[in-house]
């Protein structure tokens, strides 16, 4: 039994450092990390797949090297999406039809970690096939999340943000096309990057919509973020022989906060959290300006013409078993099975013009601040959402995606940040959005918020006895 103590070496910068300095052992955090996953995995369902003989042996190779011979990140625990090949395991998007295909070989993304000696303890639950933001729909059973597991975690990487913010592991491997890892990362409060499209490979990765899907990291605290995106393969977010950024917001920021669009259907509180950003940001050096958000109105309908053909294509195989998924997923494909080439070139035409929407506004400002979410995490058989003066909604019509999908159109790069609680102590994220490949910044200024304004960031859950 491991001796470490709740609270004791809890992001992965700190194991990091202890495993560098011989003070822990990668077996002993990865027990740990086994322990708290079994532990939460009833209340919250967060892994479809828990390796814990196959990680304790890698563990033990790695506190068996000599320190000189291990990479600096070798020995701390990861868990990874269900959509990522990793070899000798099963690649299922949890869904039943695609039960029994074992991967061959690693996807490029875990490759890359494997070389950096991250530990992975197994896979996390997601709505099934990527085809959804809440997680409610799994052929391993929802995600319940963290802070209240009657509430939805958001999706479609509500496993990996469950596992994180339950403190199972420091950070998990998931994927955004359009919105699916910043929706879970605000429900569920931790950091979550949507990278510039095309900055990872996709090699590997169980495709939603390829033109749209991004890799990326979610993590507990800003430094962790940025260091996960890097052992993925992402470029460098920081001055050379900077371990975690300065801790300072870049001089001159200039910040755009638009309406409209992103104001009109979403909840007071949302709002207000967006608002507290813009003033700490401010009350730090950045300029804040108000922005014009009009003109994305029926973005959602742009986006599934732009998902549905993509998604029926790269699920052909599974063609003559669809009586093994989900109806509502099977909804999509026919969505974008019917969608003829007209209207599929009139989607492209006005994905061009959302891009130019947002380029358009990153001329003037270095970044813009969003929802992430119309709402915080809503519970799971909540039909409606009463956002306040903006009225009732349904989650069937404005789903927790109805924002975040925008930035997949554009191409662009969007962080997560874990700003506030609501008035039901659930998170709220606020998304800041960069121009093209501007990801290093984003990282940066999540690492100088953190620091900033670290009361603004949720608690973890307490941990089930």
């Amino acid at each position: 039994m491991s001796s470490l103590r709740d609270g004791e070496l809890e992001s992965a910068s700190e194991m990091a450092e202890a495993l560098r300095a011989g003070e822990v052992r990668s077996s002993e955090l990865v027990e740990r990390a086994v322990r708290r996953a079994e532990a939460w995995q009833p209340a919250i369902n967060a892994f479809s797949q828990l390796w814990a003989d196959e990680a304790d042996q890698v563990a033990r190779r790695i506190d068996g090297a000599s320190p000189a011979a291990r990479a600096p990140l070798a020995g701390i625990p990861v868990a990874v999406k269900d959509l990522f090949d990793v070899a000798g395991h099963e690649t299922t998007g949890c869904c039943a039809a695609y039960r029994g295909v074992v991967a061959e070989r690693d996807a490029t993304v875990i490759a890359s970690i494997r070389r950096d000696g991250l530990v992975m303890i197994g896979k996390t639950n997601q709505h099934e096939l990527a085809a959804g933001g809440t997680n409610l729909v799994s052929a391993c059973g929802r995600t319940g999340n963290p802070w209240d597991p009657r509430r939805m975690t958001g999706g479609s990487s509500g496993g990996s943000a469950a596992a994180v913010a339950a403190g199972i592991v420091p950070w998990a491997l998931g994927s955004d096309t359009g919105g699916s890892i910043r929706i879970p990362s605000s429900m569920c409060g931790t950091f979550g990057l949507k990278p510039t499209t095309g900055s990872l490979p996709l090699d590997g990765v169980m495709p939603l919509a390829p033109s749209l899907d991004c890799p990326g990291p979610i993590a507990g605290t800003a430094a962790d973020l940025q260091a996960l995106f890097e052992a993925m393969g992402g470029p460098a977010g920081r001055e050379p022989g900077d371990a975690t950024g300065s801790g300072e917001l870049p001089r001159g920021l200039r910040v755009g906060v638009p309406g409209g669009f992103f104001a009109d259907l979403v909840h007071e509180e949302t709002l207000g959290a967006v608002e507290e950003l813009a003033e700490v940001l401010a009350d730090h050096g950045a300029r804040v300006e108000g922005v014009d958000g009009g003109g994305l109105e029926g973005v959602r309908r742009v986006w599934m013409g732009i998902c549905g053909p993509e998604f029926a294509e790269a699920h052909r195989a599974i063609a003559d078993r669809l009586d093994q998924v989900d109806p509502s997923v099977v909804a999509w494909m026919r969505h974008g099975e019917g969608l003829s080439e007209d209207q599929r070139a009139g989607f492209r035409q006005r994905r061009e013009e959302v891009r130019a929407w947002f380029l358009d506004r990153l001329e003037r400002f270095d970044v813009l601040l969003i929802p992430t979410t119309p709402y915080p995490a809503p519970a799971a058989d909540q039909p409606e959402v009463d956002l306040g003066p903006a009225g009732t909604v349904r989650v069937s019509d404005v789903g927790p995606g109805w924002l975040s999908c925008s930035v997949n159109l554009a191409g662009l790069p969007a962080v997560n940040l874990p700003v506030a609680r609501s008035s039901d102590g659930v998170p709220i994220g606020v998304s800041v959005v960069g121009g093209s490949n501007a990801d290093g910044l984003l990282l940066r200024l999540a690492v100088a918020w953190e620091r900033l304004a670290p009361a603004g960031r949720p608690a973890r859950p307490e941990f089930p006895r």
